[in-house]
């Protein structure tokens, strides 16, 4: 064990020195609480053995700082050796000054060296504890990644044969998960809410199941009531989505109702306007109109990248949230390496 012994007495602590490396300790002597608390904070500590009185910094003052550390530190057993055995005193340091043990002067080393023994299994049992805990954190952790990764696999799967129904390809599926991604980090999403938007961005069209393939698949121009039934597929969407209790699909539902409402109020179904849509919804609505113009649909084929950014410069602040699309700017070479690397 790593033992710091802060005594101001030169005879106590050389002899408290003495008895805990003859048992095999390796110790770090202080003279004071200050000159203590200098080595704790730069040195690997077990066990502290502590005096009461001591200048610049008594015991207590020593031990308090000691406990403020010990948080982001292994756990540290604490023992107080001091002339002050009144029970007053005893119960004080004990219930108040986070002591974990407590010795009188003048001392008996086989005393000390039970009280120690004490400490020396406390602190090997929490080191065992900790490195389970950690163990346990990792196997917890590759679980929960490995949970994330099947979920997003069977969403992406799932998604790919319902846009096969108009001739899109999981290409577009994946690509909306990444690129909404890559704009609500640069958004400063938190990591948990960026995970659950790229799970949650791809099922922004599920409501094209309620949709006829006839519709879906025209390649001339759709007629007013054709046009009225694919509108419908953010309502259905949101019919398929809604009551979850669980924040991924709460995210998936905003998504598939608002995506194509428009921040100057002039969308749909809801005509909703500015700060009322939902967030994760104003992120995939832009997502979904840069990937739709860059690659070939049923009804047209892809418009020239320069030609695109035309387009969505005309719809900051009229179709697209202005911040978003700054944000979308600025993160254009990551659009452009997901669109290449999911083609």
């Amino acid at each position: 064990m790593n033992i710091l012994v802060a005594e101001d007495d030169p005879i106590i602590l050389k002899r408290v020195r003495h008895f805990l490396e003859k048992w095999g300790h390796w110790v770090l002597p202080a003279q004071n609480g200050l000159e203590a608390l200098e080595k704790f904070l730069s040195e690997p500590v077990d066990i502290v053995i502590s005096d009461w009185m001591m200048p610049k910094m008594d015991g207590l003052e020593l031990i308090g700082h000691i406990r403020e550390q010990v948080s982001d530190r292994p756990f540290v057993y604490i023992i107080l050796l001091t002339a002050r055995g009144e029970k007053a005193d005893v119960v004080r340091a004990l219930t108040q000054g986070g002591v974990d043990d407590y010795m009188v002067k003048p001392f008996d080393p086989e005393e000390l060296h039970a009280r120690v023994g004490v400490g020396e299994r406390l602190v090997r049992l929490e080191r065992k504890l900790r490195e389970y805990s950690h163990g346990l954190e990792q196997i917890v952790r590759r679980q929960t990644q490995q949970i994330r990764q099947t979920q997003e696999e069977t969403i992406i799967r799932l998604l790919t044969a319902l846009e096969s129904r108009d001739e899109e390809t999981g290409g577009h599926v994946r690509r909306i998960a990444l690129l909404s991604a890559v704009l609500a980090t640069a958004a400063g999403w938190p990591a948990g809410r960026v995970d659950d938007l790229r799970l949650a961005a791809p099922m922004h069209d599920i409501g094209k199941i309620g949709v006829p393939d006839g519709i879906l698949r025209k390649q001339g121009s759709l007629d007013a009531t054709e046009y009225e039934k694919i509108k419908s597929h953010t309502v259905i969407g949101g019919e398929i989505l809604k009551d979850s209790e669980y924040p991924m699909l709460q995210m998936a539902y905003d998504i598939a109702l608002s995506h194509h409402e428009r921040w100057d109020g002039k969308g749909y179904p809801a005509g909703l306007q500015g700060e009322d849509i939902p967030e994760a919804a104003r992120i995939v609505s832009l997502v979904d109109v840069y990937d739709a113009l860059t690659h070939n649909r049923i009804y047209r084929d892809a418009a020239p990248e320069e030609e695109v950014l035309e387009i969505m410069a005309q719809g900051r602040g009229t179709q697209f949230d202005p911040h978003y699309y700054a944000l979308f700017q600025e993160t254009l070479p990551d659009f452009r390496r997901i669109v290449r690397e999911n083609p």
